[in-house]
């Protein structure tokens, strides 16, 4: 199937004069989870991760991401005639330079300028100049493919209250038209999702797992432009908003409503996130900066920080039922890793306020837990027996927060020194992190080496980031904050401010024999003001158990120690008054003193 696709798609491409299609992951508004309608990529490739760029020649098909997804790769594509480029930085564009130095000069470069934001089409005209390489935009040419191409997102637009936004829509529209003034500009457009769904306190189920709103939005100093199509919205909604001088226009009219400004206005943007499509169209005059709701949203308010520690009980107690079944029923029978994910589904659905998974369950036994995003299918999980070892990392969507959380467990039977060693490792690299205190204005990038020098001490380490920040019944993988050993990403560079939520989540994998990973939510917080400065750190909000079984405690220091019997004491404090007295004891046992 994939196969012929990209037969056709060559068939295409001769019709119009491609040498190449650049095909990326994204969707008209940079977004890392994309709605059906623009999954292009996976269309033509079979490739189902979140993140990766394809590339479509007359006599290759060449598939770039990076090292989460390498095994998945060899898994999902092994069929097909698409070819692996193993990145060695994530997210980062190697396919461009890769392209323009395999085609020849003059060559014709196909994309749809939708799906690329004016920062990267600014790299890939440098790129290309040398050889005069020409980009042209390729708007519907799939669709004379994909001929069944699911529709643009159609669901109703919840507004998103106050209860539990903590902020009204008037409050944050006004901080933007207070940017503006300031930067003696007339409006500022957004264009990420995220952003918008949290400046209009609008939701909805654009996107799987993620309760998002497919919109652009011009915000003016007198008035606003929602672009989202209006029959999505309640007749209440609309006349809210009206009242906050907020006008609703369709869509797929937003280019051409943004066109009739006077071409002397000034409009402030993201070029990260402006794609070009838009730019191209639109001749007003754009001031770059980092979208100002990026960190305001990454910011918590008291409301928001309340709804994810609720979010947390919540999620802790449906977790502690989820493995108290897991032990009990894996001694019966042999249970598919689907079917596992889907029980942990189960037990969160009992509790309030619930609206489905943040992402899909990783639910990994043995060398599947090796696969980072590996997500098990019905027809081809593994059965998980009583013994070795289970990697789960899942998380749910709540109306008032967004979780995350791993634990690596031991299923039974005697673990080698060399998984203890790594898995030891892992929580040494979690506690010290956890604990860390740094001075404000610390980035990301500085921060991610204390979660790896344990596993470094013994050739050890990780092929992911340490961890990212996280929305507030959002995005699960929220900007800009988080922890990575690449300066090129938003969490490299990004400094860590109070208020905000963010995972530490080290790991340490071995193809096809293990996965290990421990995954908490945090809060920083501000810590001490001395003669040097203001110091941040963390305080972990996630209420699970940590297994104790793969622990070699000869490895930790009494302080390691002393955290790990602290962090139990309030999982069973936190948690235990919401559980019956099978539970209490079954929990009280996972949290005795190691």
């Amino acid at each position: 199937m994939i196969n012929k696709r990209l037969e056709k798609l060559r068939q295409i491409m001769t019709k119009y004069n491609f040498d190449a299609i650049i095909i990326p992951s994204t969707d008209p508004h940079q977004s890392e989870y994309v709605a059906k309608h623009w999954k292009v990529r996976e269309y033509f490739s079979g490739f189902t991760g979140s993140a990766g760029v394809l590339v479509v020649m007359k006599d290759e098909t060449a598939l770039w991401t990076d090292s989460r997804y390498f095994l998945q790769f060899e898994d999902e594509c092994k069929d097909y005639d698409v070819n692996l480029h193993k990145q060695s930085i994530p997210h980062a564009p190697e396919h461009v330079q890769w392209l323009c130095d395999t085609l020849a000069e003059n060559a014709v470069i196909g994309l749809d300028f939708l799906q690329f934001s004016k920062a990267q089409m600014d790299y890939i005209k440098e790129v290309s100049a040398s050889k005069n390489i020409q980009l042209k935009n390729t708007p519907n040419l799939v669709n004379e493919i994909w001929a069944d191409r699911p529709a643009l997102p159609a669901f109703p637009v919840d507004i998103h209250p106050l209860e539990y936004s903590g902020e009204t829509t008037a409050s944050k529209i006004k901080k933007v038209q207070n940017k503006i003034s300031t930067a003696k500009a007339d409006y500022y457009l957004f264009s990420s999702l995220d952003e918008i769904a949290w400046l209009f306190n609008i939701r909805s189920k654009d996107v799987d797992f993620t309760p998002l709103v497919t919109a652009y939005a011009l915000v003016g100093l007198e008035n606003t432009v929602l672009f989202c199509d209006s029959n999505r919205f309640s007749a209440t909604a609309i006349e809210t908003f009206s009242k906050l001088n907020i006008e609703i226009i369709d869509y797929e009219l937003a280019i051409a409503e943004l066109q009739k400004l006077d071409i002397d206005k000034k409009i402030i943007t993201d070029i990260s996130s402006l794609n070009y499509a838009v730019y191209n169209a639109v001749q007003s005059k754009f001031l770059f900066q980092n979208s100002i709701a990026k960190e305001l949203k990454s910011i918590k308010n008291e409301t928001e920080i309340s709804g994810a520690k609720n979010c947390m009980l919540k999620d802790g107690v449906a977790l502690t039922k989820f493995f108290i079944w897991l032990e009990n029923e894996l001694p019966t029978r042999e249970i598919s890793e689907y079917e596992i994910g889907k029980k942990l589904e189960s037990f969160r659905k009992q509790q309030d306020l619930y609206v489905g998974e943040s992402f899909a369950a990783i639910v990994g036994y043995k060398g599947n837990g090796a696969i980072i995003h590996y997500t098990a299918s019905e027809e081809r999980a593994a059965l998980v027996k009583n013994e070795n070892i289970l990697l789960v990392d899942s998380g749910a969507q709540y109306k008032d927060g967004t979780t995350d959380i791993t634990r690596t467990v031991w299923l039974g039977g005697t673990p080698t020194a060399e998984l203890k060693t790594a898995y030891t490792s892992v929580l040494k690299g979690y506690i010290a992190l956890e604990q860390l205190q740094f001075p404000k204005g610390t980035v990301g990038m500085q921060i991610d080496a204390f979660a790896r020098f344990h596993l470094w001490q013994h050739g050890l380490n990780y092929p992911h980031g340490t961890g990212h920040g996280i929305g507030s019944f959002g995005m699960v993988h929220e900007s800009p904050q988080g922890f990575t050993t690449n300066p090129a990403t938003s969490s490299g560079r990004t400094s860590h401010l109070p208020n905000q939520l963010t995972t530490i989540e080290p790991g340490c994998y071995k193809k096809g024999v293990y996965g290990i990973r421990i995954e908490n939510i945090v809060l920083s917080i501000a810590k001490q003001e001395t003669e040097f400065g203001n110091f941040l750190g963390f305080t972990p909000i996630t209420l699970c158990a940590i297994d104790r079984q793969l622990i070699d405690k000869s490895l930790l220091t009494d302080s390691e120690i002393a955290w790990f019997n602290s962090y139990h004491k309030m999982v069973y404090d936190k948690l235990s008054p919401m559980l019956n007295s099978d539970e209490k004891k079954w929990l009280q046992r996972m949290c005795e003193e190691l």
